[in-house]
This record gives C-alpha cells, structure tokens and sequence, in this order.
C-alpha cells in the first residue's frame, strides 16, 4: 500500500494501455492514486517506490459491466436475509477484485448502494461499482417475482413492479432518491424466468420512452434487459444507453444500435455456462433446458454480427453468486468470446477495459493506462493476447494507486 504523496515506477515485460497495440518493456508512473506518465519517471521526479514484475504483461484493471452482486448462493428465490446477504455480498465485491477486476456496474440488487458507498469510504474492499440499485419491469416480466404474493413484492425484492407512463416516471424518481448511478429496466422476458419468454415485448414504447427521458434528465444513463428483436428495438429507439445480452438481434437491430450508439453488453460468457448446463439437464426443469437450447443457437449467430458491424460492445459476466455464476470469475466472459466467439484476443481486452469504461460513463476515469486516469492495474504472468487464459491467473491487482493483490498473493 502506497500513501498519497508517493511515487511509484511499475514496469514489466509488456504493457497494453486498453487502446493502442501491446509494446514490449512496459512502464509508468503513479503518483498517488492516478497515472501520472506512461514510461520511464522524469529525471527531475523519481520514483520513491520501483515495482518490478518481470516476465509480467501489464494491463488496466478489467471492467465487468454486468454483475449482480446480491449475496445469493443458491438458484432459485429464497425469503431474503438482508444482513447475510449484504455480508455474502461484500465477500463476493472482494473476490472480485482479488481476479482482477476494478470496476463492475451491478444491473439489480437492493446491496449494491450501499456496498458502493462502503467501499468508497473504506469500511468494505472492493471494484469501483456503479449501481443500478433496484431494477425495473412490468408485472409479470422479467424481473417480478412470480411466486411471490403481490403486495410483498417490494418488501422482499431488489427489483420494482411498474405499470403505466406515470408509474415509470415515479420510478426512476424514486430511483435518483435512493442514490442509484443508472437505471435498469426490462423490455423482454428473459431465460430464467419461467412464465415469460424471451422474445416477449415487455412495456410500451411510452414507458421506455418515459423512463429514458426522466433518466437522462437526472444525468443517469439507462440498461435495458433486452434479448428478443421487439424489446431490443424499442429499447434502442427510445434512447437506452446499452443493451443487455441481446441474444435474438438481427440486421435490423445492429442498424438500429449503430444510429443511435447503443453500446451492447452481450453476456456472451453465458453460452459456455448453458452447454455446461445442458449437459446435465437432469437438474435443470424442462422449461430453462428449451430456453437455453434456443439462446445458445441464436447467441452463435448474433455475438459475431454484432462483432464484424463494429456495435460498440463491453464485457458482462452476469454473475451473480449461485454454483455455477460466482462472483471473481469475469474472465470467463473474455475467454469466451475468444474461444467461443472467434474474436481477436486484443479486441476482447479492448472490451474488457476501454469498451466498459464507455460504456459505465468512466471513460475519463478509468479502463485505459493513460496520463490522469486512475491508477487500476492488474497484470499476468504470461500476455494474455498470447493466451487469454492467463486472465484466470492474475498475479498483481492495484486499484485507485493501492496494492490489493501482489505476486506472492494466495490465490483468490
């Protein structure tokens, strides 16, 4: 740990900047918790502190733009303990960081504001989070709680039940109140869902539109859980400011998309996690195993398109505690996008640094090693452009110019 005033020259085999191609004998300066240079310090201002990682790739700390951080361990909707989640919760925000992960956006969990706020003032470690807080959805769709009584809803879960323009406007008011950084709604069904689908059209074109201005008033950018054709498009017209997972996007969405600079976050991670799943069907119901069958065929088709048309994408794992979806491995999203997605392994860092930092409205701030950003830097052993793997083994984590993870660390 390194306090304010000091100086600290970083240096490895390679260095990506999250922009530009890799260079081999990597360095920079911190000063505090910024990046103050990219190279060697000035003559008239050494470092006070020289940290040498070797053989190492340098990178800037990864951003999962998709992450749910609710202290779950278990599928299914269980009665909710708040004071045991919130604890489960800050242990998973540690994980996370610890993999290499600085900065996550939560998309929904009643956790997340207050963890952020715990972080920040040090009471809790963990990545920058930009929290969405409660999420919304109509009644019956995604994100409402089925099997739970009705008047309960709001008492037992993280998500809000919205219908109608003025109820949605009052939402996202309500939302702003409670201090969350953006706001996420639902425009389709989704997989784990039962009583609705995917490709189900899930509020008003008026909602949506609603929600987007009310939002973008209070300068809080707008998520939309979209995986079918109609709820992406609307999502999109209407001026939302990312997609989530969009699994069923056609031609007609990537033009949409690219008129207007919706960025996509495309989960894409998960259709490792469904063949696992499918594999073992036995202990999923028949309804889930369609769902994923039919999100795997259109995820192989959809992830590439929007990859050659240039969308602007970030990278979400969708983790969210259960076995299977824990917390600390958000590579798992880059390394499928490489394996299972076919794309270039430098392009999928991009993503995983600059794409986020884009799309989290922290382009300033973070995802790239550059002169004024914070100082959020992980490295691996071996360059990860050479072996994406090496993201599974991150052997140096700082985050805002502290030392969370060196070397000689026990693993996660």
């Amino acid at each position: 740990m390194t306090d304010s005033g000091t100086r600290v020259h970083m240096k490895a085999a390679y260095l990506f900047d999250g922009v530009n191609d890799p260079v081999r004998d990597g360095s920079l300066v911190i000063h505090g918790s910024q990046i103050e240079s990219i190279g060697e310090p000035a003559a008239d201002r050494p470092a006070d502190v020289t940290i040498d990682l070797g053989d190492a790739a340098i990178l800037p700390g990864l951003i999962d733009a998709h992450v749910h951080l609710t202290g779950e361990r278990a599928f299914g909707r269980q009665f909710p303990d708040p004071a045991l989640e919130a604890l489960r919760a800050a242990q998973d925000a540690e994980r996370i960081l610890r993999s290499g992960v600085t900065t996550v956006r939560d998309c929904g969990s009643q956790v997340s504001v207050a963890l952020r706020t715990a972080i920040t003032e040090g009471a809790a470690r963990g990545p920058r989070i930009v929290a969405a807080g409660r999420y919304m959805s109509q009644t019956g769709g995604h994100a409402d709680w089925h099997s739970a009584p009705f008047d309960l809803l709001e008492r037992l879960n993280d998500r809000i039940v919205v219908d109608g323009v003025e109820e949605c406007r009052k939402a996202v008011r309500r939302a702003v109140r409670a201090k969350s950084d953006f706001i996420k709604i639902c425009t389709t069904g989704g997989v784990g869902s039962e009583s609705d689908h995917m490709l189900d059209e899930h509020f008003t074109p008026e909602e949506i539109g609603v929600i987007v201005e009310e939002a973008h008033r209070a300068g809080r950018r707008v998520a939309a859980h979209a995986q079918g054709k109609a709820g992406i498009l609307n999502a999109v017209r209407a001026g939302v400011d990312t997609i989530e997972h969009g699994y069923f996007l056609d031609a007609e969405c990537i033009e949409a998309m690219l008129e207007h600079g919706t960025t996509l976050v495309p989960t894409f991670g998960l259709i490792d996690i469904f063949r696992r799943n499918l594999e073992n069907a036995a202990n999923l119901p028949p309804w889930r195993v369609t769902k994923q069958q039919q999100c795997i065929e259109a995820m192989e088709k959809s992830f590439p398109m929007a990859v050659a048309a240039g969308i602007p994408i970030a990278t979400g794992s969708d983790s969210f505690g259960a076995p299977g979806r824990e917390h600390g491995r958000g590579y798992e999203e880059a390394i499928s996008m490489v394996r299972s997605g076919g794309v270039d392994p430098i392009q999928v860092l991009r993503y995983a640094t600059t794409g986020g930092a884009a799309a989290l409205g922290l382009g300033n701030t973070t995802g790239q090693l550059a002169p004024g950003a914070a100082a959020d830097v992980i490295a691996t052993p071996i360059a990860p452009w050479d072996s994406i793997e090496a993201l599974r083994d991150v052997s140096f984590v700082m985050k805002d110019g502290r030392v969370i993870r060196a070397p000689d660390d026990e693993q996660p």
